[in-house]
């Protein structure tokens, strides 16, 4: 994956980024790991920006002892300065979930490596957008280290 000394490059659906932040452990956590230690790129756009932080403030997310306000404001940095922000031109609709859209169109315009999801029905079905792989968070770490 890492051709060319080239850093991956991820659009990851909000249920691997959330998973992530909430178990600690597991594909989700490894692949939030690896952005946090630059082995990755974490890509986003306005429209996943907002859906991550609107997750984050759901009650039945809440309850986990660690989304804290605080920690939302230190996500909410992170997603401002940690992360490439992606300008979103392509209007692809390829998703029965028009809400998973966005994720496609980011990872289009982001010229993502992969896009890291663990929705079977919707996106992991389309399996490719322009040829960029969509895949689940335990395949795109293989993928990274092989």
């Amino acid at each position: 994956m890492e051709q060319e000394g080239l850093l991956p490059r991820l659009v990851i659906d909000t249920n691997v980024f959330v998973s992530g932040l909430i178990s600690g452990e597991g594909p989700p956590a490894l692949i939030l790991r690896a952005v946090r230690d630059k082995r990755a790129i974490h890509l986003v756009s306005d429209p996943i920006v907002e859906e991550y932080l609107r997750v984050l403030d759901r009650p039945r997310i809440r309850k986990f002892r660690k989304i804290t306000d605080a920690f939302v404001a230190d996500i909410a940095a992170y997603l401002v300065y940690q992360t490439e922000r992606v300008e979103l031109r392509s209007r692809i609709r390829m998703s029965s979930d028009a809400d998973d859209d966005v994720f496609l169109n980011t990872a289009v315009d982001g010229r993502a490596t992969l896009l890291v999801t663990g929705d079977k029905t919707d996106l992991l079905a389309l399996r490719k957008v322009e040829g960029i792989p969509i895949v689940s968070a335990r395949e795109a770490l293989e993928r990274m280290e092989g």
